[in-house]
Order: structure tokens, then C-alpha cells, then sequence
């Protein structure tokens, strides 16, 4: 009998931090899907599901830094606390900030990693000729499929991407780019 008491004991000191993360874009909130959530300090990682819902479980008592990591928002860190029970239904809003992605486009550059994104639904779609761009302009296309971030966040990088094709080649490549390529 002794044995499990004491494992109920462990059991009883273990808590968890469960919420929804939501965006707000404009003026429409919506679910954030596919974002890091942390406990700074305890390297407990989840991601968040289509409806913006995580779950971190194994805490103890004490005071925590929750960290949510996002492409479209500044990080957003906050102190959590937790005195007696599990925080359940904690509520957070990110408030897109597509500054983020003209930053990670000039990083991009610097590092001679661009990308020019697309948003191409469930099934990729590749044209013949697309290596060839590619390979002639320095660029890969980088298709989210159907799981994109925010569409203007993905405009405002491929208009940083677009201004240094500009400035590099001249026009002539927007002849020969794809024309499924956001906000060109």
C-alpha cells in the first residue's frame, strides 16, 4: 500500500498550463495554429493545434516564464504562477506585426537565403522551369501549402524580396517568376 500512496503524492505535485492563443490581424482574430509555446526555464515545449489550444503538463509549483514564439508577432513572454492547482484556460493575444517578416527577409538576404513565398493549397504544385529561376536568381520557392501564415505578413516579406530582385536584376525577372507568387 505504501508504494502507491507515494505515487499519488508525485502525482498531486505535478500541475499543467493549458490555453489558446489567438491573433488578432487587423480587425479578425483568429486561431494562432502552428505556434512555440515555452516554459523558459524548464525546456517544456508545445506547438499549437488548428484552433490555437496547447498544453504544457509536468510543472511544480512556482513561478514560471511563459514564452509564445510566432512568425507574424513579436514574441510575447509572460510570468505565470502556479500556487495550488493547474492553470487551466489561459487566454493570450498575439497582435500581428508583419514588421517580423520584412526583418527575417533582410536576414534572409544577408545569409543569400531568399524565398519567395507561396500559398499552393494541400498539393504542391511545380513547374518545369522553376529550377531554372532558381538557380538563375538565388531565390527558392517556398510553398507553406495550405497551412499559411497571415497573407499580408507573406506580402510584406516578398516585397523586401521583390525590391532586392529589382536591385540586383533589373525587372527581367519578373517576366520569368511564377505567377502564383504572393503579393506580386
Amino acid at each position: 500500500m505504501f508504494p502507491l500512496a507515494t505515487f499519488a503524492q508525485v502525482q498531486a505535485d505535478q500541475y499543467s498550463v493549458q490555453g489558446k492563443i489567438n491573433l488578432l490581424i487587423g480587425l479578425d482574430i483568429v486561431p494562432a495554429r502552428e505556434i512555440l509555446v515555452s516554459i523558459n526555464n524548464k525546456g517544456l515545449v508545445a506547438t499549437t493545434d488548428s484552433l490555437g489550444s496547447f498544453r504544457l503538463d509536468n510543472l511544480k509549483k512556482g513561478e514560471f516564464l511563459l514564452k509564445v514564439i510566432g512568425d507574424s508577432f513579436a514574441n510575447i513572454d509572460t510570468t505565470i504562477t502556479i500556487v495550488d492547482k493547474s492553470i487551466i484556460g489561459l487566454n493570450l493575444l498575439a497582435i500581428s506585426d508583419c514588421g517580423v517578416n520584412q526583418d527575417i527577409a533582410e536576414m534572409d538576404i544577408k545569409n543569400q537565403k531568399q524565398r519567395l513565398l507561396l500559398v499552393g493549397g494541400i498539393a504542391p504544385v511545380v513547374y518545369i522551369h522553376q529550377n531554372r529561376f532558381e538557380r538563375k536568381y538565388n531565390v527558392v520557392y517556398d510553398d507553406f501549402g495550405c497551412l499559411a501564415p497571415n497573407h499580408e505578413c507573406i506580402v510584406k516579406y516578398n516585397q523586401v524580396i521583390f525590391k532586392y530582385l529589382d536591385g540586383k536584376y533589373g525587372k527581367k525577372w519578373r517576366k520569368e517568376v511564377r505567377k502564383d507568387v504572393i503579393g506580386l
